[in-house]
């Protein structure tokens, strides 16, 4: 059997392309509490799953009753697309698809801020909502390309959208709906006879998790085009991609009232530098196999929707340069960059609360006082050397060598958070403690920032803010 490598295209501001689409994180948004659901016209149904037309399927924000906490106040738009979200499928201009939640509605849908004519407006049991519905006519939205009939709900904070779409064409809507700050619902429209043995479905979701916390949260970034598999095997298609929202989906699985168990895989790239945070906290995928150990089961229930999420990291260098390279004349050069020289530089380094020997604050004003001072610094008042590894680090940050943002895995010195609040614990220590020669708890601690440090400074590992690259061995035909 022949083998292909499968490659992620990226850039380095996270914006994964795919068919002029760019999905990334948005930088201010949060998670959005409460639910929506599928209902009919009269809002009689909650959370309902199968429906004879397009026509009969209306939008239900909220919770499943008239009392529970449901979507946060503000407006909203939403969309239809295929399960796994690779494929948008309304046909009209988003601007039409628009909704607003009050406080008077507790979380339901209040009012219709799109075209009411198209997109005609339902009752509700629960006072000051109403229900909306999805499709403008029997044509829109598009057909699914599942064969089982099933179609996915989104919705999208305004705001949210506007920060990543603020065109709203349909070039870049897909990309307004990020997974994290929307919510969704699976719903079937039947063209067929359903099944006669009970079915449901699964979902599985590949996240970037830049800080390592097995959560998918803000700043972390979809991973698509990685394979995910579900066992046992009389699935097909067993493995697939996920999509541009970073969900694969499997739908019609057999089931019965008690639930199923099934399984999902995630692929091991043939780049032996990434790592598993959800759900294993840490497992390294180190391609010893063609499919990696991180698996997770879910229990599929008859007209449901499973789900399973995976968080993944991957570590690289620093860039970080040394206290040697700082000090000679290569340093002294990268300093001495245009505009300005080094006078900002040495700025930066006077803002720092950098310490001498005597524990008396230190503040350049010229390269040469700053080269004495960095090739002098000892570890007899650790505080010095502290402050001279925060001074490389610092240097290395303004000239783009190391990315700030970076995350730090350096247990036991120092882990689980960036570099820049690595440099901003370092330097409030030494704002408060600049003579740390006697053995002291305040000594230990300034030693382990200062041991970080100078790793990052030569250049350990971090997980960078963006993804690495990354590809599958895959089986050609």
């Amino acid at each position: 059997m022949n083998v292909a490598h499968r490659p992620l295209r990226r850039n380095a501001l996270c914006l994964f392309l795919a068919g002029g689409l760019s999905i990334a994180a948005s930088a201010q948004a949060q998670n959005i509490s409460g639910a929506i659901f599928t209902t009919t016209h009269d809002g009689a149904i909650v959370n309902g799953n199968n429906y004879a037309s397009k026509l009969d399927v209306y939008l239900n924000g909220g919770p499943q009753n008239c009392t529970a906490p449901g979507l946060p106040d503000g407006n909203y738009y939403y969309m239809v697309t295929n399960p796994s979200g690779s494929v948008l499928l309304s046909l009209d201009s988003v601007f039409d698809r628009r909704f607003n939640v009050t406080s008077a509605s507790s979380g339901k849908i209040a009012g219709n801020l799109g075209n009411q004519t198209t997109h005609p407006q339902g009752t509700s049991p629960c006072v000051d909502s109403i229900t909306i519905r999805l499709a403008k006519s029997a044509s829109d939205y598009a057909d699914t390309p599942n064969a089982g009939g099933v179609y996915k709900a989104w919705i999208t904070r305004e705001a949210d959208f506007t920060a990543a779409c603020p065109s709203g064409a349909k070039s870049c809507e897909l990309a307004g709906f990020i997974n994290s700050n929307t919510k969704t619902d699976n719903f079937r429209v039947r063209t067929t006879e359903p099944p006669s043995n009970p079915v449901g479905d699964l979902e599985a979701f590949k996240y970037y998790d830049h800080n390592v916390n097995g959560v998918y949260d803000q700043g972390d970034v979809i991973l698509r085009d990685w394979p995910m598999t579900i066992g046992p095997d009389v699935v097909d298609p067993q493995t697939q991609l996920t999509s541009v929202s970073g969900l694969v989906a499997w739908t019609d699985l057999p089931t019965d009232a008690g639930g199923h168990a099934y399984t999902v895989t995630e692929g091991e790239p043939v780049q032996t530098n990434w790592f598993n945070s959800e759900p294993s906290g840490g497992t390294a995928l180190d391609n010893d196999t063609v499919t990696t150990p991180v698996t997770q089961s879910a229990t599929v229930f008859p007209d449901q929707t499973a789900r399973v999420d995976f968080g993944n990291f991957c570590m690289v260098g620093s860039g970080g340069l040394t206290l040697g390279f700082w000090s000679n004349k290569n340093g002294e050069a990268l300093m001495n960059d245009a505009p300005y020289a080094n006078a900002p530089e040495l700025l930066l380094l006077r803002n720092l609360h950098l310490r001498t020997a005597g524990g008396l604050d230190f503040n350049p004003t010229t390269y040469s006082a700053f080269r004495t001072w960095l090739l002098s610094a000892t570890a007899t008042n650790m505080a010095y050397m502290l402050s001279a590894q925060l001074a490389a680090m610092k240097l290395n940050v303004e000239a783009h060598k190391v990315d700030g943002n970076a995350f730090v895995m350096l247990p036991p010195y120092y882990s689980g958070d960036t570099i820049n609040e690595l440099m901003a614990a370092a330097d409030n220590s030494l704002a408060s403690y600049g003579n740390t020669v006697a053995a002291s708890p305040v000594r230990t601690y300034q030693e382990q920032l200062k041991t970080a440090l100078d790793l990052l400074n030569n250049g350990a590992k971090v997980v960078p803010t963006c993804p690495c690259a990354y590809s599958f061995t895959v089986p050609t035909y």
